[in-house]
């Protein structure tokens, strides 16, 4: 089949064939991660002084901490349904690990205001209540410790929720191959810059060998993902955003290939395309 009789019959069985296999698969793991809990550690700081002054202490409601820290951890309801307090088979329960030892666990915030959440406190660590939870809302509790710097493990058995999540949102983790990555792709498009726009601004005819066309589409493809982030970011808050993000790629990049296609069949009729030569 040439690119002349390539029409959009056969680019629409394409599209159809794609969808018949993607979207049941899809609709699959939208279902599956309806219902999730996060639990995301927003920030630890160390509450003893920089400097030791002799016999200062902290204490709390009359009890000596040695080497107190404060935590903030956010319980964060990260799917697309509802979390009834009926679906907790047990309280939701956060260990502490590494070595530190839980003082005091409290309800600092909600999101909405007033949700009716109960703190529980034990020595292994906090326990929270079942409550209702809808997408979107949070808890922000405040822990403190004593001893090492905490380490956070939330556990519970809730219907449709295999394990709730954990994330360490304290600090940033830098990535060297990412970095690697995206200034090779930086590079690249600099390069490529030099090169197309002197060409185009002085009115002459290039013909792209091969190895530049794999280099420009591949670079252009990382490209297309590092700056579609912001775009998926701000999905994120529209309702049932799981969809949304499947919808609006796949319509999108659907459209795209069809006027990319159209756009190419054009140039080869005009003769800038042609075969590459052996």
């Amino acid at each position: 089949m040439t690119w002349k009789a390539l029409d959009w019959k056969f680019f629409a069985t394409i599209v159809f064939t794609i969808a018949g296999l993607v979207i049941p698969v899809f609709i699959w793991q939208v279902d599956l991660a309806s219902h999730s809990l996060t639990l995301r550690l927003v920030s630890t700081s160390p509450l003893q002084p920089v400097s030791n002054i002799q016999n200062l202490q902290i204490s709390l409601n009359g009890q000596n901490i040695e080497s107190p820290y404060l935590s903030t951890l956010e319980l964060v309801n990260t799917g697309s349904k509802p979390v009834l307090s009926s679906d907790f088979d047990t309280p939701l329960e956060i260990f502490v690990k590494g070595g530190a030892k839980l003082i005091s666990a409290e309800t600092s915030n909600t999101t909405p205001k007033n949700i009716p959440v109960k703190i529980g406190n034990a020595e292994h660590g906090a326990s929270v209540s079942p409550f209702l939870s809808n997408p979107k809302d949070s808890i922000t509790i405040s822990v403190i410790t004593s001893g090492p710097a905490p380490e956070f493990e939330p556990r519970a058995r809730i219907a449709g929720i295999n394990e709730v999540g954990y994330e360490d949102t304290s600090r940033e983790k830098t990535s060297h191959l990412k970095t690697a990555a995206n200034l090779m792709v930086t590079t690249g498009l600099i390069f490529l810059y030099f090169i197309f726009l002197p060409t185009g601004l002085r009115g002459q005819r290039f013909n792209v060998p091969r190895g530049l066309a794999i280099v420009t589409g591949t670079l252009s493809a990382f490209a297309a993902i590092a700056t579609a982030r912001p775009a998926f970011e701000f999905v994120d808050a529209w309702p049932y955003a799981g969809v949304w993000k499947f919808v609006i790629p796949f319509t999108s990049y659907v459209f795209l290939a069809y006027f990319a296609l159209r756009y190419t069949m054009a140039l080869r009729r005009k003769g800038h395309i042609a075969p590459f030569r052996q």
